[in-house]
């Protein structure tokens, strides 16, 4: 009989920041897990250490490259492990599974790069549950193991086995070990431990002599208590008298074991779960907490995808090359913070300075290559029907399209615009006078699949007089094709007829608001919520102020209802447009309630006991809310089909992830929850999301089971087209471009980007409508030259069928598959954008080694200088010699003269600043802005802090730098663009200003015309006009004393006002 086999692995888990910010995750902790197992590994010939998170990795290599080095020759020898595949170990419900793809990929990918390892496991001891997409995710990233001690802390479903296997919601399954015991452990007893014997005596049952075992510490980093090292070498030294043998362990040897030593009996008998594993309460609140994060963790995801297409199209057209450097840097950004302890919102508050700062810098860096890529298409587009100003439509998903899009344009003389197509017709169109002469303009689009097309806007007297089949009365009812709606005394929605439906009345109830009285959880405030509190109607509804009509034109209908409760104040935008399926809300909440829970709450007319919740990759039934699954996570929309089968209703939702299936017709979405307490003092989770909360829902009424139409309805909705303003010319595209398309919509496109090895175009594939698909074709470009298919890891994973230029395969329900894609060659001949360098001569040195001084107080350090910069489609050269900066002295630049944009890259050293520069003989008023404050901000009331993003384009950021030679820990250094079109000037004259930095300026032959669409949150900077009540000023004074902490260690240090950066 073979031996038993305990499998110890040593850990030590590190927040990247938690209670505690990335500084001192970065200066101290980081060090200590380094420094510290170094000496374990010198006394313990046996001892293995592993440790997840290529993020982690990156950190050391840039921080410590001396330890970096010393810690390679360790995992050569196999004694470090590294771990968990991941470049982050996030959180696995808000994350995209295609975010969750890409956070696989860059650490791995890492991981083979600087070691020749790769790990086999997502190694996640301290998540908040884990969604039923993720077997499927790991096995298309070639990964084959789970592990998870966090299931003890709460499981909706319980613990079902000790090791067994997991099988994803499309049917692939991994091996999961997901009762280790606490990763927080030290060792005292193994083989003689009941908790030991007992899971061999349940694992005997599937004929599983293996057990696994963390021993270790955490949250802070570090290496294990030595006693436990020491045990574990001990007991390693009975192998051969005893019938149990101790394995020190990487975190994945085991799986690759049962992989290659099980057979295909043994195997078999392994339990399965087919299920997810979402916890009954234990983090069931952060998939609402800290919401802000949220919704711009949904953008940098949707903008993230619709650059990478674009920049596909563009570098495939010849136009410019793909710039993967600035994209995967933004991805890893925003990645980082998927952390599972700052997406869920449950780190003190001064953590999201940086962390919504990132979120801010990401995706102000996609829009700028989204901007880089499609301007040059536009060149390439048929605009000389034009006699107004030429504006191309881009839309980045699958499908022909009808949809508003929205843009603004300024220096237009006339008080109106209207549009037109082609062939001359007018499209319906309106429009909106914004500040300083700014047109906000709204026109329906019909755009074909991963498509461009280009309108005439003219400058006109009127407005658009096109009759349209939508309407809107002062009588609170609005109707499109598809919908009559009808808003009550108070505001709120309370009829929708579906008139595809025969009319059909698809509400039971007013679509409310619900605000409730609200404690939460006393010791994990942020985290959790309360079953009590939330298993009720709400405690109220807000009351109506004004319902007043917005908009009346013939592309898009809307009310505004404003209303009120105690001291905040509710905006909802709810609109129709013409010609699309979707009942559109978007909701602005000016928060200024302590102890409340709000949900919207949706009554239909559809009944059923299960309701079908998206997962991002397929989806999982549920049914109503109970003690063990009350609150639960969903990606992009929550559909109730009718028990008859006849119709359903989808709610579609752009950033709220938390829901509630309250009764077999009622579904609610958790807007915000604030509770009663803190958790520490620095936490401050009693004033969680006071402020400015933005989010948008929409409701879909459909015939029949209709998922394949819910995912494209969703996908439109939170990804909507974008317009860009360009020239008259000829174009070889036409006035109408589609770059691909699919056979069926039941198969959703999840990628499209350029391969990191090689210029493959990679399309990532997945089955959408839980139904098989037979024959499903893709076409890109003008033809498949060659295919193969490939792991989300770009590994090989097989063949692929071309056939006539089309990729041909075939999908099982909700199958995802990826493809590694040559293009048959664009026959368009193309002039691609080229940047040339502007001749600087540098005076200051800003670039320096550690231990160097420069000419700044703050320099950048020379391990991080690239040779070049890509940014916003201009590619700079930086110097690196001595001399390596230029300060504004009103130097006079002498320009090549045959580019018709230049373009600076540079900032201040001493916060924003307007400056004057003299193009030829012309006076230009630029903003330059600072190097070091944060581009954006959000509300932090304990703090005084209110939202604000800048406007600007970002150029690149370097992580750290020094002050007077010494390293900065995680201060980070912003440059920028500054553009000027040059207009056949060959000079230009810099202000004087020394505290405006250039690190250097190229000139473009670029397509001019910019992106006009908005693309994420807009926001001036806000006055600060929170006040508490008396009775708040005592419960916030209360709060803040000294023992209503938890995590008491650092308090002093780490108190309430916590340090900037």
């Amino acid at each position: 009989m073979p031996k038993k086999k305990i499998y110890t692995v040593a850990t030590s888990h590190l927040d990247t920041v938690w209670s505690w910010d990335f500084e001192t995750t970065v200066s101290q902790y980081i060090y200590n897990t380094l420094v510290d197992n170094f000496k374990l590994f010198e006394k313990y010939p046996s001892y293995k250490f592993s440790f997840e998170g290529s993020y982690r990795y990156e950190l050391m290599e840039e921080y410590y490259p001396e330890l970096f080095d010393k810690m390679k020759d360790y995992i050569a020898k196999g004694r470090w492990n590294v771990c968990g595949s991941a470049f982050e170990n996030g959180d696995t419900n808000i994350p995209s599974p295609e975010a969750l793809f890409r956070n696989i990929l860059f650490g791995n990918s890492y991981f083979d790069e600087k070691f020749g390892k790769r790990s086999v496991d997502i190694y996640l001891p301290d998540c908040f549950g884990f969604g039923w997409a993720l077997p499927a995710i790991e096995r298309h990233s070639n990964l084959m193991g789970f592990t998870t001690q966090k299931l003890a802390w709460g499981s909706a479903y319980g613990i079902p086995f000790d090791i067994g296997k997991w099988q994803g919601v499309d049917g692939s399954e991994v091996y999961a070990s997901i009762n280790p015991h606490d990763y927080y452990y030290t060792l005292t007893k193994l083989r003689d431990w009941d908790f030991v014997l007992n899971k061999f005596k349940e694992n005997e049952k599937y004929d599983l002599n293996d057990t696994y075992i963390f021993h270790g510490i955490g949250d802070r980093g570090g290496a294990p208590d030595e006693k436990s090292v020491a045990f574990v070498e001990e007991e390693i030294k009975k192998n051969d008298e005893s019938d149990i043998e101790v394995i020190a362990a990487s975190a994945d040897e085991i799986y690759h074991d049962i992989e290659n030593n099980y057979t295909d009996e043994q195997k078999a008998k392994l339990p399965v779960w087919k299920n997810e594993f979402v916890m009954q309460n234990h983090g069931v609140g952060g998939y609402t907490s800290r919401a802000i994060g949220k919704r711009w963790n949904r953008r940098c995801e949707e903008l993230a995808d619709i650059s990478e297409r674009a920049g596909v199209i563009s570098s495939y057209l010849g136009l410019t090359d793909y710039n993967q450097n600035a994209i995967n840097r933004s991805w890893k950004r925003f990645i980082a913070h998927q952390f599972h302890d700052d997406m869920p919102g449950t780190s003190c508050q001064r953590v999201y300075k940086r962390s919504w700062n990132d979120y801010a810098v990401s995706m102000n860096q996609f829009t700028n290559e989204l901007e880089a890529s499609m301007l040059p298409v536009s060149s390439l587009m048929k605009t000389d029907f034009c006699s107004g100003i030429p504006v191309m439509v881009y839309n980045p998903v699958e499908a022909d399209r009808r949809g508003a899009v929205t843009l603004r344009l300024d220096d237009v003389s006339s008080s109106y615009v209207r549009v037109y197509d082609e062939k001359g017709r007018e499209i319906k169109s309106q429009v909106t006078p914004l500040e300083n002469g700014v047109l906000e303009l709204v026109f329906v689009a019909d755009v074909k699949s991963l498509g461009t097309r280009v309108y005439d806007v003219r400058p006109s007297d009127r407005p658009c007089c096109v009759k349209s089949e939508i309407s809107i009365n002062s009588d609170n009812a609005m109707e499109n094709q598809k919908y009559i709606v009808t808003l009550n005394r108070k505001g709120n929605i309370s009829s929708i007829l579906d008139k595809e439906l025969d009319e059909k009345e698809i509400l039971k109830e007013p679509i409310t608001l619900g605000l409730f009285n609200y404690t939460g959880s006393k010791e994990w405030p942020a985290w959790e919520m309360n079953f009590k509190e939330a298993n009720k109607d709400a405690d109220r509804i807000p009351n109506v102020v004004t319902v007043t009509v917005l908009e009346q034109g013939p592309a898009r209908v809307s009310f505004k209802v404003v209303q009120s409760d105690r001291k905040s104040t509710f905006t909802n935008i709810i609109a129709l447009t013409d010609g699309c399926d979707i009942v559109e809300v978007y909701s602005e909440i000016e928060w200024q309630n302590l102890r409340t829970l709000a949900k919207n709450k949706f009554s239909f007319t559809a009944e059923n006991e299960k309701a079908t919740f998206d997962l991002g990759l397929g989806a999982i039934e549920r049914g109503n809310m109970s003690e063990k699954l009350f609150e639960v996570p969903a990606q992009k929309w929550v559909d109730l089909t009718d028990k008859s089968g006849e119709f359903g209703v989808s709610v579609l939702s752009e950033c709220k992830y938390g829901w509630d299936k309250y009764k077999d017709n009622t579904l609610r979405l958790t807007a915000i929850h604030t509770p009663k307490r803190n958790y520490r003092i620095d936490s401050m989770q009693s004033f969680m999301d006071l402020g400015l909360n933005r989010y948008s829902f929409a409701i879909f009424s459909h015939n029949g089971k209709a998922q394949a139409k819910t995912q494209l309805e969703a996908r439109k909705f939170v990804t909507p087209m974008t317009a860009y303003v360009t020239t008259k010319h000829q174009g070889k595209l036409k006035n109408e471009y589609s770059f691909g398309s699919v056979s069926s919509n039941d198969v959703i496109i999840r990628a499209i980007k350029k391969a990191e090895n090689s210029d493959e175009i990679i399309v990532r594939l997945n089955e959408g409508a839980n139904s098989e698909v037979e024959n499903f074709t893709l076409t890109l470009g003008e033809g498949i030259q060659s295919a193969r298919e490939i792991y989300a890891s770009e590994e090989e994973k097989g063949s692929a069928v071309v056939e006539n230029g089309k990729l041909v395969t075939s999908f099982k329900p909700y199958e995802i598959k990826s493809f590694a894609l040559k293009l048959k060659p664009s026959s368009i001949d193309s002039l691609k954008t080229e940047s040339v360098p502007v001749l600087l001569n540098y005076d200051k040195n800003i670039i320096t080694k550690k231990g160097e001084k420069g000419d700044f107080e703050y320099t950048i350090p020379s391990t991080l200088v690239p040779d070049e910069i890509m940014a916003n489609g201009t590619l700079f050269k930086l110097n690196k010699g001595d001399k390596n900066a230029l300060i504004c002295q009103g130097q006079k630049i002498k320009l090549g003269g045959n580019a018709n944009k230049l373009v600076l890259l540079c900032a201040s050293m001493a916060g924003d600043k307007k400056a004057s520069f003299i193009l030829g003989s012309k006076k230009e008023e630029k903003t330059v802005l600072s190097a070091f404050e944060r581009f954006a901000a959000w509300d932090l009331y304990d703090y005084g802090e209110t939202a604000y993003i800048k406007s600007g384009k970002i150029g690149y950021e370097f992580t750290h730098c020094h002050k007077d030679g010494e390293v900065q820990f995680a201060k980070q250094m912003f440059f920028f663009l500054v553009e000027f079109e040059l207009g056949g000037e060959n000079e230009i004259t810099l202000p004087n200003d020394s505290d405006i930095v250039i690190l250097s300026a190229s000139e473009v032959n670029a397509p001019y015309g910019k992106l006009v669409s908005p693309t994420y949150d807009e926001v001036e900077k806000r006055p600060f006009t929170f006040k508490l009540n008396l009775k708040e000023k005592i419960q916030y004074a209360y709060n803040k004393c000294v023992w209503q902490l938890h995590d008491k260690d650092n308090f002093i240090k780490d108190n309430n006002k916590g340090k900037d950066y």
